[in-house]
């Protein structure tokens, strides 16, 4: 029966290439940043609905956020869709820096792929059930903001994912692997102090400084660091400063991520910094306010739906790259510091470093990566690890960019718009399809998925991230970032 749903996969896939590549061509054209992903998700949700899924828009409040779902009863698969783009990184698909528009939005993380594959995904199974070869009910979700907000969290506290039994998502990367690694939990805030303004030479003593109350917060954090975990991280920016140095700034705010392995270490060393915000507060006289962007937990990889993602990756297989397209690979190799595997290396095991070695060594990752990293935490954070808590959950990634380009760049942006970026993203389609279409037919294989989600919640039940009474930031999440 696998060979066949993996003949059918490759088929329906295969037919409509110049379909999913067009669509992902706009919306890396678009370029929206989150929460303004207007036009791509528009684009979606015409082509879901013209396919005969039942779309519901602005789910959890956000005008961009939507679900499309089609058949009916169970098993439910949710495949995870985002759109959104990132400042600054507009770029033209080729291997030189050269934006698009300079200064505006680009795809430095491929997000116009990874909600095109996923689309390519549901549309194959649905083909599928049309065809009477599977049963169940597949649903996409239209998640906004994964850049700046836990969109797919706040979905999920808002009941999108309680009738869900098995969730599939994929990411472009410059390795076709099975994703196993945690990611950090985290807290995005800012901080604002109010002060009282004076003439900074003429009456500086009737005078109360915010900036003073933001440096003084930022000492604090620094001697923190001596005394929190090494696999913590906090970093901070200062978003106001006040307006000239002549006049006691009346105003000040600094913008804050706090991050660690785990949740409640995070909520832990939350705790410390408001505290040391508290600390600033009161030897400046000025009164602090505290608004809390965002926060997201760690991952929950499922190991059964791990297994099933990475048997269909071994079946579909890795994507296949030509002659041009590992030169123009290596053109932009040549733009990427000599010095980038430094940070991957922790993640190889000893018994894989020599495969490693040849591997990224390569212009192009040209095989299926063993598994590594298991037990360990990459350095970024994502919503799609909240959604982990709430549906057994796996992730996987493919080759779209170039082997050690930087995430976030516009090299990514660059392999995001054509054929390399391409075939990553079709490929992805596939595995994810091929994935569906397994659980959907093989109620055993869910049900030992649900058996080790159970246990592992059970350990450790989910809390909301966000505080009682909160609604998403809208002004401020359009313009940040939290990878």
């Amino acid at each position: 029966m696998s060979i066949n749903y993996d003949k059918f996969v490759r088929k329906y896939i295969e037919t409509n290439r110049e379909m999913l590549i067009n669509i992902s061509d706009q919306i890396w054209e678009f370029s929206e940043m989150g929460l303004e992903e207007y036009k791509s998700s528009a684009l979606l949700v015409k082509t879901l609905k013209e396919s005969g899924f039942i779309v519901e828009e602005g789910v959890a409040d956000m005008s961009t956020a939507f679900t499309a779902t089609y058949g009916n009863g169970r098993p439910v698969i949710a495949i995870l869709g985002e759109y959104d783009a990132l400042p600054g990184l507009s770029q033209v698909a080729e291997p030189v820096q050269k934006p698009l528009k300079e200064g505006t939005p680009g795809h430095g993380c491929g997000h116009n792929l990874l909600g095109t594959g996923a689309l390519g995904g549901v549309l194959a199974v649905k083909e599928a059930i049309d065809a009477g070869v599977a049963r169940g009910t597949i649903r996409f979700y239209g998640c906004p903001a994964e850049e700046s907000f836990n969109a797919k969290g706040w979905m999920a506290v808002n009941g999108l994912f309680d009738d869900v039994d098995i969730t599939l998502t994929w990411h472009p990367g410059f390795l076709n692997m099975l994703n196993v690694w945690s990611a950090l939990a985290l807290n995005s805030v800012v901080f604002k102090f109010y002060g009282r303004t004076a003439h900074a030479a003429g009456d500086p003593h009737n005078g109360r400084s915010a900036l003073d109350a933001v440096e003084l917060m930022n000492v604090g954090v620094n001697y923190l660091r001596e005394h929190m975990i090494s696999d913590a991280r906090i970093h901070y920016v200062i978003t106001n400063g006040g307006m000239a140095p002549n006049v006691v700034p009346e105003f000040a705010e600094v913008w804050y991520y706090v991050r660690a392995p785990q949740r409640h270490l995070v909520e832990e060393l939350y705790e410390r910094v408001v505290n040391i915000a508290k600390g600033a507060e009161l030897m400046t006289e000025t009164k602090l306010e505290v608004e809390f962007l965002s926060g997201c937990y760690n991952h929950l990889h499922n190991e059964i739906v791990g297994e099933v993602l990475y048997e269909s990756m071994r079946n579909i297989g890795h994507p296949k790259f030509n002659k041009q397209e590992r030169e123009y690979a290596e053109e932009i190799q040549k733009t990427i510091s000599p010095k980038w595997m430094d940070a991957y290396t922790r993640y190889i095991p000893a018994d894989f470093r020599e495969l490693a070695t040849s591997v990224l060594s390569q212009p192009i990752n040209n095989m299926i990566v063993p598994i590594l990293g298991k037990g360990q935490s990459a350095p970024g954070s994502t919503d799609v690890a909240d959604v982990s808590w709430f549906t057994p959950l796996g992730e996987f990634g493919t080759a779209c960019f170039v082997m050690g380009s930087p995430g976030h760049s516009w090299q990514n942006t660059s392999t995001s718009g054509m054929s390399i970026g391409h075939k990553g993203m079709l490929a992805a389609a596939k595995v994810l399809a091929l994935s569906a279409l397994k659980f959907m037919n093989d109620p055993e294989l869910v049900e030992k998925a649900q058996t080790e989600f159970k246990k592992k919640i059970s350990e450790t039940p989910y809390k909301s991230p966000f505080p009682e009474g909160f609604k998403p930031p809208y002004h401020r999440l359009k313009k940040s970032t939290q990878n």
